[in-house]
């Protein structure tokens, strides 16, 4: 009886200890509409490329993209869903359809593509570039994918080209870190499939 106690009080402990670990860019809720909103911390993604900026040193390098995992939930318009972000600096216009534009390799060969809103992109004058953000709906049984499987590759397809980026191991591990942390502030723990 004791020894259950125990680790029933350290397995409490230990989930504790994990969630203490995460840090979010935004869990508030809004005083209008009672809308809240939890965003994980940007996660960088892909190779560090040259902008379009230039210093006495030469073009500023910046991270190619970065992602941001959120979940949103309303009581007043049932919104209730998960969304992933991918602002990625391109050097041409290209404006983003809506459809399942963004395809996420996993690392046990499935692909699964996700919705994404359109975006007609920002000019940003840090870069001389235009930025673009693809928010992605992520249905729930997206979410427990990846809450437990890697994800090695995103695909973005513009209706006149297609642009992949490789994930490392370091962002593969921050990736779903920043999906853990997320469906733990919402309830959605423990994650399994």
């Amino acid at each position: 009886m004791i020894r259950m106690l125990l680790f029933s009080l350290l397995a409490i402990l230990m989930t504790s200890a994990l969630s203490a670990q995460c840090k979010f860019s935004a869990d508030e809720v809004d005083e209008f509409d009672s809308t809240r909103l939890v965003a994980s911390m940007p996660v960088s993604i892909g190779l560090l490329i040259p902008s379009r900026f230039e210093t006495a040193k030469g073009p500023r390098i910046i991270d190619q993209a970065k992602l941001l995992f959120s979940h949103s939930e309303s009581d007043q318009d049932s919104i209730n869903s998960f969304f992933l972000t991918i602002a990625i600096q391109e050097y041409d216009y290209q404006p983003i359809e809506q459809g399942k534009n963004v395809l996420l390799a996993f690392s046990d060969s499935t692909v699964i593509a996700l919705y994404n809103f359109p975006d007609q992109g920002t000019f940003d004058t840090g870069t001389n570039m235009r930025l673009y953000q693809h928010t992605c709906i992520v249905p729930v049984d997206v979410f427990y994918q990846l809450s437990f499987k890697t994800v090695e590759m995103i695909r973005i397809r513009y209706s006149n080209q297609k642009k992949t980026i490789a994930l490392s191991g370091k962002q593969q591990k921050e990736f779903m870190e920043a999906v853990r942390c997320v469906g733990e502030a919402v309830g959605f723990v423990p994650v399994r499939p």
